[in-house]
This record gives structure tokens, C-alpha cells and sequence, in this order.
């Protein structure tokens, strides 16, 4: 009876899903739609994201050999979701198709289709006998990328100087021409041995040429990032040599990987304490990972961690003291390269985490040291920042989960005292209706160099708040969610000048009534206080002033035929402050993808996108996700009045070899000129062409 039972239901649900046509759903549309639940326009750990959503995607998991392990690295599935996956190949049997998933409950129509991104149906393969160190170094699959982007436009900074003209203004100079260029190399054999090499040249950093100082310029790209990596080998769960990202528990401590944004709060919480803490990075971001190695073994119910780094970060110096950490990862002027790693620093630290039967807990330690201390500021709103050159925190973290419920957090204390918390309770009031309630307490004394975690400012430091949201799964073909988050800065904050507070509440509808079309609506306000503009000030006078800013984004995408289909977006944003603006954004986009006849076949893809913007001031910009070449996603902001276009086009030359084209153009109808300084083009008009190979062997 229940294999009657099993096969009437694979039955009914292969039906469903042969009666549509293709997957509606597309590699970009998820990860656009990853972009705005995480608010990647605000975060800066987009790229990270993008890059292992990317990889993953590149080398997917076989689901009917999985092991938990491999399904946590997935950021959108929950630990009840990993257990429910592999309670149901272990129980039944391999799974087939995308359809099948269905038969899992907990798994929503989002979710399945994310996971088909990440996941392929093979058989499960016959154990073999343990690979020897030569099939391990190569037998693997292999792959070499490299993208070069040529504008079509000069910006002053590219123009010939003098010496006279350099000395007279150094910042206005680049040393190096306007290609952007990078190469990528990665190995994976399985899912146990991982290994990638990337370098980086900007647009205008020399690139084996000389810059201003003979000794700068002649080692090729101007970042280099690389990684070894070995997971789950008997209890070594994970070691990893080179660049590296981390995190642990809720972030208060350590976490330089992808954060969440308030949307994405409300579904996938609970994977901070399940996932793998070590990730490796082969990426292009050049600020957030750590250089070293770090290690976790698997004892039993226990796992250990420990890491140690060095590395050289760029900073602005006074007097010899750390004035700012800079993120830019740009050396063009003699000014930006002699702040290239012009401070060292040293990281070590463990954590040791207990799992048992739905519980979790964890203990962190770090230890920090530079070689040029953080300058302290006779700033009011920069007496709490960090100061010195040594720092350390102490962290615990701790987790419940059961069915209907979850609840976790951390709370956490560095050197000086400081102190952090961060708690999260997650409840199932019916079937497929989650409300998430979180509490957060910052203190405006706490340092955490290292920390990321949720929050309304850019940094673990003075802030304190609630956050209550829900999400509802139940209803067919809809999914709705909202929430509202009240926050307080106890302390002073930059252009304010006393405690503040504010809200910041999102409702959003989508609609799927089947694979051929979906329709979306969200709409943000979010209320701050900050100090008036001193242009106002005698209009509005002193003290806090209250600035609105709301949001409405509409979407919908439609599949016109087997091949091709479109997606359409609409934005609006208006600002109350001194005065009114507002920014409005049209979109389009068409995409032709058509199935391969055969294997032997040479697909292509092709995407076109145009944009029309209007906004009447800075605060009123639109941010919008951008589709862009492999492994170089990313956010952008639409400001002023104009035109942007991009043409997308992947070509399969030879079964291994891919290649990509991207092509941009603006134009702006409220200026003659785009940009400032050695940043500015003469002209009200920006084309550029970027070309990108990927050769998999």
C-alpha cells in the first residue's frame, strides 16, 4: 500500500509538471531575486554570495549521494529541509526529477526551484576504493575563465601627463590603461578536493609596467587570491590553505562571508549554525577574507575549529596611526598605492561547537593584532570606535530546533568590555506560516573588527532593536511576507548628532499561478532621524530631523514561447527630507534560450535589457540587480535622467569551451558631462564591451 501510495503521487506530480512547459524560473532570475531579498544595493557582501552561489551552481551536487554536509552549503535550505531530503532518499529511494521534489513537504515552490540550480538526479554511484594521491591531483575537473572589459570611453585620469602635471595634482593620474582584466583557475575532484587561483587588474592599475615608484607595477595583476581546500575526509570536515572566509553562530564575532538581508531573515535564519563556518575564496573581492589557514575536525557530536591569518590591508594613515580601513581594492594614483597594504595584521582564533538532537551551541574566540595601532578622534560621534592595536572577543552561540519552532542567537564581549547580543525566535503557526521575531542589543562600545551581523547600520556598534516578520507559504500560487523593524542608535552617528531611532517596514505579494508567468509587489518606507543639512538650517532650525524614504517595486515575467521569454519592472522611490525627490526606473528584458536538439548540439542563450530612469536628487536613486558575465553579478545605482542598455550572449564554440559577450551603453539627457574629477568623461554618453572565455577540462 504505501508504494501504491508513493507511486500515485510521483504519478500526479510528474503530470503537473509535464503540463507546463519548461522550468519557468532562470539562473538570473534567481539570483536577481536572491540580489533584492538579501538587499545587496545596501550590503557589501554581495559579491561573496555571487561567487559561491556560482560555483555551486558550475560543479552541482548529485542529491541522491549527498551527504548533509554538501546540502548545507546551500544557503536558502533549512537544517529541517536537509533532513527532510535525506529522510526521503534513504526512505524511498533515489529522486528523478525537479517534479518529485513536490513529495517533500517542507520544500516550497521557491525552493525546489532553487534547487534546481544546485542539484542533478543521477544514480547513486557504486562505492569505489579510496582514490590515490594521483587521482586525487589529476583526475579532477578543471576549469580556466578569464574576462577582459574595454570602454569604449576615456576618462581624464587615462589621459597623457607630465611629471609637472603629476606632482601638481597626483590624485587626477592613473598609471595604468583602462582594460579591466581577470583570470580564474579552479580544480574540484568530487566534493573533497578543491583548488583556484584568481588574479585581478583593475581599470588603471599598471599590469607589468611601472607606476609612480619603480618597485609598484611589475608583478603582473594587483591582486592574487588562491585556496586549497579538503572537506569531509573521515572526521577532517574541512581544511583549507590560502584565502578564506569565515563565519560562526550569528556573526557578532567573525563572519567576513555574505550576510543576510531583513527579507531574506524571514526564511533561512537557521542555517548560520549548521552551515560549513570555513569557505574558501577565490574571489575578486579584495577586503572581506582572511589569508592563512584554518581547519575543522569532527569529533562526535563536537566540531572544532581553529584559523590563523596574516595579511596586509589598505588604510589611511595620520601620524603614523590607522585613520580608516580602505574597501575600494583600487590602486590607480600614487595616492592609492601608497596606501596599497601599507598595514599588517594577525588573526587567530578557534571555535568549538556541540550539536545533539536539534541543539547547538558554540563557543568563539579571536585575537587580533595590527602592526600600526587605530587612531582614537576628538569626534563625539567616534569616542566608541575602536582604538589601540590589539583586540579580542569573546563569543557564545546557541541554537534550539524542533518542528514548529527554532530559537537562537549569540551574545558576545570584546576587550574593552563591550558587549553584543542577537536572539531569534522562529515559529511554525500553522502549516507553511512562519512569524520570525528578532531582538538585538549593540552596545556603542562594542568592537568587533570581524563582525557581521544583523543590522540597520553598517557595523556591530551602537544600535539596538526589534524586528518582527512573517512569511506565508499556504496559499496556492501566492506567497506573502512582511516586516517591521524598530531600531534605536544610542549613541551619537555621523551627520547625527544626539540618539536617534527609526522603522523600517516591507510587505510583498507574489503570484505564480503556473510556470508560464509570475507577478511580484513589494513595497519598503523606512523613517530615520539625522541632523539638517546646513543649507535648511535656518528654515528648519536645529535638533533631529525626520527623513522618509519609500520603495515600490513591480515585476513580472511571462515565458512567450518554448524559447523565448520576458520579465518587466517597474521602480518608484520618493525621499521626504529638506525637500521632496523621487526616482522612477522602467525595465525591460527579453531573453531567447533555445533547448538543445541533441547532445552534439551548440546552444547559445541571448538577454537584452533596457532601462529608462528619472530622478530629481542623489537620496532618490534607484538600486537594481544587473545581469552581467559569470561570476561578475552585481548591484547598480540609477541616478539623474537617461538610457541604459545590455546585451548578453553565451555561445558554446566547443563542448568545453564557452564564450560569453557583454555589452553596455548609457546615456544621460540631463548632462554634458558623466562624472567628477579623474573620474569624469566628456561626453553624456558611456559604451563599453566585455568578452569572457571559459575552458572546463
Amino acid at each position: 500500500m504505501k508504494r501504491f501510495r508513493r507511486l500515485l503521487l510521483l504519478t500526479l506530480c510528474l503530470w503537473i509538471a509535464s503540463s507546463g512547459r519548461a522550468q519557468f524560473v532562470s539562473w538570473d532570475s534567481f539570483l536577481e531575486q536572491q540580489a533584492h531579498n538579501d538587499e545587496a544595493g545596501e550590503a557589501s557582501f554581495w559579491e561573496n554570495f555571487a561567487e559561491e552561489a556560482s560555483y555551486l551552481h558550475d560543479n552541482p551536487i548529485n542529491i541522491n549521494a549527498s551527504t548533509k554536509e554538501q546540502l548545507e552549503q546551500l544557503p536558502f535550505l533549512s537544517p529541517k529541509q536537509v533532513e527532510d531530503i535525506l529522510f526521503y532518499i534513504d526512505y524511498y529511494g533515489p529522486l528523478h526529477t525537479v517534479g518529485e521534489l513536490m513529495l517533500i513537504s517542507s520544500l516550497d515552490y521557491d525552493t525546489r526551484q532553487a534547487l534546481s540550480f544546485f542539484v542533478t538526479f543521477g544514480e547513486k554511484p557504486v562505492a569505489r576504493e579510496n582514490p590515490t594521491l594521483h587521482d586525487l591531483l589529476t583526475k579532477g575537473k578543471q576549469s580556466l575563465i578569464t574576462r577582459l572589459s574595454l570602454p569604449f570611453y576615456t576618462r581624464d585620469g587615462y589621459q597623457p601627463f607630465t611629471l609637472q602635471e603629476w606632482e601638481k595634482a597626483p590624485s587626477r593620474h592613473y598609471w595604468g590603461n583602462k582594460l579591466y582584466q581577470v583570470t580564474r583557475y579552479s580544480y574540484q575532484f568530487g566534493q573533497h578536493v578543491f583548488a583556484g587561483l584568481t588574479g585581478e587588474k583593475d581599470a588603471g592599475e599598471p599590469f607589468f609596467t611601472r607606476g609612480y615608484d619603480k618597485m609598484l607595477g611589475t608583478r603582473g595583476y594587483d591582486y592574487y587570491s588562491g585556496y586549497v581546500q579538503l572537506k569531509d575526509i573521515a572526521w577532517l570536515r574541512n581544511l583549507t590553505l590560502g584565502c578564506y572566509r569565515l563565519s560562526f553562530g550569528q556573526g557578532l564575532v567573525v563572519n567576513n562571508n555574505f550576510s543576510l538581508g531583513k527579507n531574506a531573515a524571514l526564511s533561512n535564519l537557521e542555517r548560520s549554525t549548521t552551515a560549513d563556518p570555513i569557505h574558501r575564496h577565490g574571489g575578486t573581492n579584495e577586503t572581506d577574507f582572511l589569508r592563512g589557514i584554518a581547519a575543522t575536525v569532527k569529533l562526535g557530536d563536537f566540531e572544532l575549529t581553529g584559523y590563523g591569518s596574516y595579511r596586509h590591508y589598505d588604510a589611511t594613515l595620520k601620524n603614523d596611526s590607522v585613520s580608516t580601513f580602505l574597501s575600494s581594492g583600487l590602486h590607480r594614483t600614487s595616492l592609492e598605492m601608497e596606501k596599497h597594504g601599507n598595514v599588517a595584521g594577525v588573526l587567530a582564533g578557534g571555535h568549538l561547537k556541540y550539536s545533539w538532537n536539534g541543539l547547538h551551541t558554540g563557543l568563539t574566540a579571536l585575537y587580533q593584532r595590527f602592526d600600526h595601532p587605530l587612531a582614537s578622534s576628538s569626534q563625539a560621534y567616534r569616542q566608541y570606535y575602536p582604538q589601540g592595536s590589539t583586540f579580542f572577543n569573546v563569543g557564545a552561540d546557541y541554537a534550539f530546533y524542533r518542528p514548529s519552532f527554532s530559537f537562537l542567537g549569540e551574545t558576545a564581549v570584546s576587550g574593552n568590555g563591550g558587549w553584543a547580543t542577537l536572539n531569534t525566535l522562529r515559529v511554525n503557526l500553522v502549516e507553511k506560516t512562519y512569524l520570525t521575531l528578532l531582538q538585538r542589543h549593540y552596545a556603542a562600545d562594542y568592537w568587533g573588527l570581524q563582525a557581521n551581523a544583523f543590522s540597520e547600520g553598517s557595523e556591530v556598534r551602537n544600535e539596538e532593536g526589534v524586528y518582527i516578520g512573517a512569511d506565508v507559504q499556504r496559499f496556492r500560487h501566492w506567497r506573502l511576507s512582511a516586516y517591521a523593524d524598530f531600531f534605536r542608535f544610542p549613541w551619537e552617528r555621523y551627520r547625527v548628532a544626539s540618539p536617534s531611532k527609526g522603522i523600517d517596514v516591507m510587505s510583498s505579494a507574489t503570484y505564480s499561478p503556473n510556470e508560464e508567468w509570475s507577478l511580484q509587489a513589494r513595497y519598503r518606507c523606512k523613517t530615520k532621524e539625522r541632523d539638517v543639512a546646513s543649507a535648511y538650517r535656518e528654515v528648519w532650525g536645529g535638533g533631529l530631523f525626520r527623513e522618509v524614504t519609500q520603495r515600490i517595486r513591480l515585476r513580472a515575467g511571462v515565458r512567450l514561447s518554448g524559447d523565448w521569454s520576458a520579465q518587466a519592472a517597474a521602480d518608484y522611490c520618493q525621499v521626504n527630507a529638506e525637500t521632496i525627490d523621487y526616482g522612477v526606473r522602467t525595465a525591460l528584458r527579453i531573453s531567447f534560450s533555445p533547448q538543445p536538439v541533441s547532445k552534439a548540439s551548440k546552444p547559445f542563450r541571448i538577454s537584452s535589457e533596457t532601462s529608462w530612469f528619472h530622478t530629481t536628487g542623489y537620496a532618490a536613486r534607484i538600486y537594481s540587480y544587473e545581469h552581467g558575465l559569470p561570476y561578475s553579478y552585481g548591484y547598480r545605482s540609477f541616478y539623474g535622467k537617461g538610457l541604459r542598455s545590455t546585451l548578453l550572449a553565451d555561445v558554446t564554440l566547443l563542448p568545453r569551451l564557452t564564450c560569453s559577450f557583454w555589452a553596455t551603453a548609457t546615456r544621460y539627457f540631463d548632462r554634458s558631462e558623466i562624472g567628477s574629477g579623474a573620474e569624469r568623461i566628456p561626453q553624456n554618453h558611456a559604451e563599453e564591451l566585455s568578452l569572457q572565455l571559459q575552458y572546463k577540462f
